[in-house]
């Protein structure tokens, strides 16, 4: 018992120096190199040599390592990720946290055990936390953007029938509304406003944030740039369909309450059950921790605990 609370407070360890690395302490200095990178990519003054350099993301502060992780697809996709969570964090900083979790799990749970099956298992959950992490706070920022978004296409729409151009309007989203989208907005406005392309300009948005409703407002903004229209009558209906959708999400969630509630019981009951059953009598519930066969069905059990849980998962989300 004594190994499994040295390997929980490593892990919670380990979990808040990665928090502390992660804290936005940069956030100011990283945004101007970003800024003064995007000038020298778009000017016309610099040679296509520097434009590369200045245009190449940091994947490792070891210039070395930088260039073995460049060429991996599968790291630029993760870099991309790490970006969409606004974390100041380099991929090889993300894989040396996740590496030290999982090594301190194995030495952790090595104490305890001599299964090499629960051993490295549980190196790979621990492995797996960091990744969550970015995940989780990826999840967080884009959530926060799709509910501004709404009121962001009603300014850009007041904005238009107001008479502004559409750059100005872009630029008004920026100044008013609160982060993540006014950085988005932001950086959009300043892409075309250096030269680069409208139709460019809103489709590295679209890829920096990977949100249906938005890819549907961007789609009608080019069409109607294209076929001609009221563009603010256009943003207003944008908006009322993106309003409309979360209000039928949100009467989908009332609905399945019971049902998820249910889900989570049926979840929670089997765990529950085995740590109450091992604090009430260890020696009946020892043979599951001690004896190899015990780890086989702990092992059997777990598997099928979780592909419950994700098939549950599956049924109770409803896409609209």
């Amino acid at each position: 018992m004594i190994s499994f609370f040295v390997f929980l407070f490593c892990l919670f360890a380990t979990y808040t120096v990665y928090l502390l690395v992660t804290r936005k302490k940069v956030e100011q200095r990283a945004q101007m190199k970003q800024r003064i990178a995007e000038v020298l990519a778009y000017s016309a003054n610099v040679d296509e040599e520097e434009l590369k350099l200045a245009r190449e993301e940091l994947l490792s502060e070891i210039p070395l390592v930088h260039k073995l992780l460049i060429r991996l697809r599968s790291v630029t996709e993760i870099k991309r990720l790490i970006d969409q969570a606004n974390l100041q964090l380099t991929v090889m900083r993300l894989f040396m946290f996740s590496a030290l979790a999982g090594l301190l799990a194995v030495l952790a749970v090595s104490t305890m055990t001599v299964n090499l099956l629960l051993v490295f298992g549980v190196g790979g959950m621990a492995a797996i936390i960091p990744f969550l992490h970015v995940l989780w706070k990826r999840k967080q920022r884009l959530d926060k953007f799709l509910a501004d978004l709404p009121e962001a296409l009603d300014l850009m729409s007041r904005a238009l029938a107001s008479g502004h151009a559409f750059a100005e309007a872009l630029s008004l989203v920026a100044s008013e509304m609160p982060e993540p989208i006014s950085k988005e907005f932001r950086q959009t406005y300043e892409e075309q406003n250096l030269g680069l392309s409208f139709k460019l300009a809103l489709r590295n948005m679209t890829e920096r944030i990977p949100l249906m409703d938005l890819q549907l407002c961007m789609t009608a903004i080019l069409i109607q740039r294209e076929t001609g229209g009221n563009l603010a009558e256009i943003l207003e209906k944008v908006s009322s369909t993106i309003r409309e959708r979360f209000r039928i999400l949100e009467d989908l969630k009332t609905l399945t309450t019971q049902s998820r509630i249910s889900a989570y019981v049926l979840c929670g009951v089997p765990i529950f059950i085995a740590v109450a059953a091992s604090v009430a009598n260890p020696d009946y519930m020892s043979i599951l921790w001690n004896d190899p066969r015990g780890h086989k069905l702990v092992a059997a059990a777990s598997g099928m605990q979780i592909a419950g849980m994700l098939m549950i998962r599956k049924i109770l989300q409803i896409k609209i």
